[in-house]
């Protein structure tokens, strides 16, 4: 009997070329459409009507995006299957969904980022995160592509951890580039090179044209969580679990030997 599934996966994002598809690249979207191909748990991309909700670009991770698609598979068996011929991407949560449902038509989106605070005026930053809360005019703040650009901000909030800044930003929808750009900005007054006022008149949607902060590289941001209403049965089979711990193993490593670089600089 053919069903309707979703399913919650989490990645890296410097391994890939981005999550969309691109023809001749590596992508979060072919490596689980061929890992689905290879179980049987789908015919072909067109058939199953396979969906994913949220493009995030190369370099970018997520520990919540969501795919979905009609399969016959069991249902019980699908995690599992899927995670033993994924490679970098770990299917976690699943939940079975009416034939209807459109991921990419989500309640709401949460990104996080992630850098060093080295160097910034934090006050500042939190000061100028909260110019972005509210329903404001994005378009120097995104890549925009002929879409609107007046978007809501439910809650933007910039807190030092340590020797980081965490930056959450929770909204129903973001446009394309938008975090990274409303990330950047944030960066630029706390470094001392832009100014709140300079924040302000660009969210206004009156600013020059030609009005940027910039960027904000990849590597920082994370899709941690989109919510439809309803909550995903939450399962780490083993063929998942023995990847994230090779790759906790891995990362542990990389970090240690930096420590010891580093310390190996002050002698």
């Amino acid at each position: 009997m053919v069903w309707h599934a979703a399913i919650k996966l989490a990645y890296d994002g410097r391994s890939f070329m981005g999550s969309q598809r691109q023809p001749g690249e590596r992508t979060v979207e072919s490596e689980i459409i061929n890992a689905l191909l290879k179980v049987g748990a789908i015919e072909s991309v067109s058939a199953s009507r396979f969906r994913f909700a949220s493009r995030t670009d190369r370099g970018v991770s997520a520990l919540g995006n969501v795919a979905a698609f009609d399969t016959d598979f069991p249902r019980e068996a699908l995690l599992r299957a899927v995670n033993s011929a994924v490679e970098d991407v770990y299917v976690y949560g699943l939940a079975e969904v009416a034939h209807a449902f459109t991921p990419r038509r989500a309640q709401g989106r949460w990104y996080r980022y992630m850098m060093s605070s080295e160097g910034l005026n934090m006050e500042k930053v939190v000061e100028c995160s909260r110019l972005f809360e509210g329903r404001h005019d994005f378009r120097h703040f995104c890549k925009p592509e002929g879409r609107a650009t007046i978007k809501t901000l439910e809650s933007v909030s910039a807190m030092a951890l340590g020797d980081s800044l965490v930056i959450d930003l929770k909204a129903r929808e973001f446009l394309r580039n938008m975090v990274r750009r409303i990330v950047a900005s944030m960066i630029k007054v706390g470094e001392g090179k832009a100014s709140l006022e300079d924040v302000s008149v660009a969210l206004d949607g009156s600013g020059a044209r030609g009005i940027s902060f910039g960027l904000a590289v990849p590597e920082g941001l994370t899709l941690m969580d989109i919510d439809y209403g309803f909550c995903f049965d939450i399962e780490c089979p083993s063929t998942m679990r023995r990847r994230a711990e090779a790759c906790h193993r891995d990362a542990l490593a990389r970090l240690l030997f930096a420590d010891a670089l580093l310390d190996r600089c002050q002698e």
